[in-house]
């Protein structure tokens, strides 16, 4: 008759195994609160100083009516226009 030799099996750690899920578990909660979750919880307060900026980044400045008011101002004194020069050389490649 043979002799069966095996090996004895190492019990199964659940109280391990049970940590390391609960690790997981909260680390997933966590990075979705981080992340995903809308912060509706927490409200903006905004200094007034802060918001009359966000006013005055919005608005539109327009360069022809000071334009418009200095081309009269030099017609009537001295009879010339100002004029707008084009940005940049016609000859990009012209030495100075």
């Amino acid at each position: 008759m043979a002799i069966i030799v095996q090996q004895e099996k190492k019990p199964v750690n659940w109280f391990n195994i049970t940590i390391i899920a609960v690790f997981i578990v909260v680390l997933f909660l966590l990075m979705y609160f981080i992340f995903f979750k809308k912060p509706e919880l927490v409200e903006v307060v905004v200094p007034a100083k802060l918001q009359n900026l966000s006013k005055i980044s919005q608005a539109q400045l327009d360069p022809t009516p000071v334009v418009n008011e200095l081309n009269q101002y030099f017609s009537n004194n001295t009879n010339q226009q100002i004029s707008i020069p084009t940005p940049g050389r016609t000859n990009p490649f012209q030495p100075f």
